[in-house]
């Protein structure tokens, strides 16, 4: 699993960017099976995803093609305007491009009805459990299950050959690395298994005086690692896949991006093709002058770090880009048709500072979400929408205004970009940020925690088992599954650890507020659901623990129970602050455009379902009022979208910030949006 870790500091790229492009076209091989899009939240995967499969299913209309949403926060549909459930239909209008939105727990519970026998006679042959204990673990709901689904959906894709191209539009960066990573992590869990087996024929070889010829359980461990060396195979051969990443010209997501090469570099997945997506290429009022300006530093740095790759640039349109019809524009752009939908010149206009003061005349009003006494302010999104920006701004903010409390902004996204927000330094361990004596930061680095965790259960698993492992066979294969089930990190690992640290550092009380800077909606939901899930499988564990705490000696995991126990504490803590509106806000941030608001539909209906507080809703990167022949029919689109947000959520406290000139970013340009947002 280390070498997939996602970097949390800046890189070198030179291993990165050893991987020269082929040819000038894209997505120019003819052998392609499989192509992946992957990025940052919020710059364009899911657009360049379904206009690259529209594309090549209206000019290759003898080949099946398949897109697929790898997740959990599905938008694949919402980008063709249409709507879909979980199984595998065709666009209308075309008879060989078909749509994906697999829903995960569907799909495990699929793949349960068709597995489950096999695996629990698997751990009932290799392990001390008993089969109510088994019942008990299956019945549990696992963290992670969105990223195993999507990758054993991709197997049994890829296995079928039905159609000849499948096109994935992933989740972002973060937990696309984590989806890359799981044929490894499956591997470890194929060869735990087979040691379970291990101990299985031994037994039956010794009392049957025969060898042992296999059972479903054998086959089972077979077929998934054959299946596993497959798609690992496929991810690597770059005849057959390609790995398409997405930016904007911001320096965020060419950081984010940086990153991500060098992991998929790890991986040994082929990148050709660079798309630098929603380049402003007008020259028209001061605002998309300035913007354009502000823009043309960061082109040039992506010319020059991925100046090994094809790079494909795509015009910020004066509309969104959503349906077939502008998915069309789109794609004819990115594979070199010319088609340019973007006005050159127009006449400038009312200067921007005089149209900010127009169209925001409430700009001095406070956006009324701060009290004095909040554990637990979460701002919460899809990818993209600004939620870093907000809440390195409110932390900053926050700080300034109460120099007695101590502060801590908190990053759950595994790609996380607090240090980039912030424009210092930010690692795995808290860091006062900028000098500022009272505002800190972490981003916690999930693999490092898991390894302390590990090394402490190590030392007590080989002094519980040190006078058994000799005794009996029985018992050294009891040895090697305990210490090996523990080394596999699970799919959720990231939320996982995040949650336990919030949750350790809230026991302690160090902090005053705790700022949280989410990953996008998908992954955000499942964190949020986690108090429940990880209470229900300590009460599980802990029944375990006493259940056979004489037969294994295992009231001798005196540290790792202990660790056990504090954690289910603290997670109480957590789960009743969460819901106390005294305690804990939850703030929605969104942007002015379709896809953005049907995500914030079901956001707002899964924290509703979580019973935590949520009053506030922001639409950020709003547009000013302008006369400005490319910005007008922007800002009138956006208009009518900030009208339907209203309408939907009239429960809610609305908030709009507009779009700045600049990229906001830096303690300076944060200063400005808390100023915004909170007055002062």
């Amino acid at each position: 699993m280390q070498d997939y870790a996602y970097p949390s500091t800046p890189v070198q790229l030179d291993e990165a960017l050893s991987l020269p492009a082929v040819g000038t076209r894209f997505l120019e091989n003819k052998g392609l099976e499989l192509v992946l899009f992957g990025g940052k939240g919020g710059v364009g995967k899911t657009t360049a995803a379904a206009a690259t499969a529209l594309y090549v299913a209206q000019r290759n209309p003898e080949k099946k093609i398949l897109v697929v949403s790898t997740d959990p926060a599905h938008s694949l549909a919402d980008s063709f305007d249409i709507t879909v459930g979980d199984e595998i239909i065709p666009l209308k209008g075309f008879d060989n491009l078909f749509i994906l939105q697999p829903n995960a727990c569907q799909l495990l519970d699929a793949f349960k009805e068709e597995h489950e026998n096999e695996l629990k006679k698997i751990i009932n042959r290799g392990t001390l459990l008993d089969q109510q204990d088994i019942e008990d673990f299956f019945s549990l709901t696992l963290p992670g299950m969105d990223e195993l689904m999507a990758i054993v959906e991709v197997m049994e894709l890829t296995k079928n050959r039905e159609y000849e191209l499948i096109i994935l539009d992933t989740a972002p960066t973060g937990h696309t690395v984590r989806l890359l990573a799981l044929p490894g992590l499956m591997k470890e869990w194929v060869r735990v298994m087979s040691i379970m087996l291990e101990k299985h024929h031994y037994i039956y070889s010794r009392f049957a005086r025969r060898q042992y010829k296999g059972d479903e359980g054998g086959k089972f461990v077979k077929d998934l690692s054959r299946d596993i060396e497959r798609v690992t195979g496929l991810f690597k051969d770059s005849r057959k896949t390609e790995f398409v990443l997405v930016l904007i010209p911001e320096a965020m997501s060419i950081a984010e991006t940086q990153r991500f090469l060098v992991v998929l570099n790890k991986v040994g997945i082929k990148v050709n093709s660079v798309i630098l997506n929603r380049v402003v290429a007008v020259k028209g009022c001061d605002f998309c002058s300035t913007r354009r300006q502000n823009q043309t530093g960061h082109i040039q740095e992506v010319e020059e770090r991925f100046s090994d790759y094809n790079i494909f640039q795509i015009p910020l349109f004066p509309h969104e880009v959503r349906g077939t019809e502008y998915l069309g524009e789109f794609a004819r752009i990115l594979f070199g048709e010319g088609y340019d939908p973007c006005i050159k010149s127009v006449k400038k206009t009312t200067p921007f500072i005089k149209l900010f003061k127009n169209v925001f005349p409430h700009r001095t009003r406070k956006l009324g979400l701060l009290n004095k006494d909040l554990q637990f302010i979460i701002f919460a999104g899809k990818g993209g929408v600004g939620k870093t920006s907000v809440a390195a701004a409110t932390g900053l903010h926050l700080a300034k205004k109460n120099k007695h409390k101590k502060i801590l902004v908190f990053s759950t996204d595994p790609a996380h970009s607090l240090s980039d927000s912030f424009e210092y330094p930010i690692g795995d361990e808290i860091t006062r940020v900028n000098e500022i004596n009272n505002l800190y930061a972490i981003q916690i680095d999930a693999e490092s925690m898991l390894k302390e965790l590990t090394e402490v259960y190590m030392k007590e698993i080989d002094t519980v088992f040190s006078p058994l492992k000799h005794r009996s066979v029985d018992m050294t294969y009891d040895y090697r599954v305990m210490k090996e089930l523990f080394t596999i990190s699970p799919p959720g690992l990231d939320e996982i650890i995040a949650l336990s640290t919030i949750a350790e550092m809230t026991g302690r009380n160090e902090y005053d507020t705790f700022i949280l800077d989410t990953a996008p909606t998908g992954h955000l939901i499942r964190f949020l659901e986690l108090p429940h899930i990880i209470l229900d499988w300590l009460k599980l564990i802990f029944r375990t623990i006493l259940k056979y705490r004489e037969t294994l000696r295992l009231c001798q995991l005196e540290r790792t129970i202990e660790k056990l126990v504090k954690l289910s504490r603290d997670i109480k803590g957590i789960q009743t602050s969460l819901i106390n509106e005294k305690k804990s806000k939850l703030v929605v941030v969104t942007i002015p455009e379709a896809m953005g608001i049907i995500e914030t539909e079901r956001l707002c209906r899964a924290i509703a379902k979580l019973e935590i507080p949520c009053r506030y809703l922001i639409t950020n990167m709003v547009i000013p009022e302008t006369k400005c022949a490319f910005c007008a029919p922007l800002r009138n689109e956006q208009q009518t979208y900030i009208e339907e947000i209203k309408a939907k959520f009239p429960e809610y406290s609305s908030f709009e910030i507009p779009l700045f000139r600049e990229e906001i970013r830096g303690m300076n340009n944060l200063s400005s949006l808390a100023r915004f947002m909170y007055g002062g």
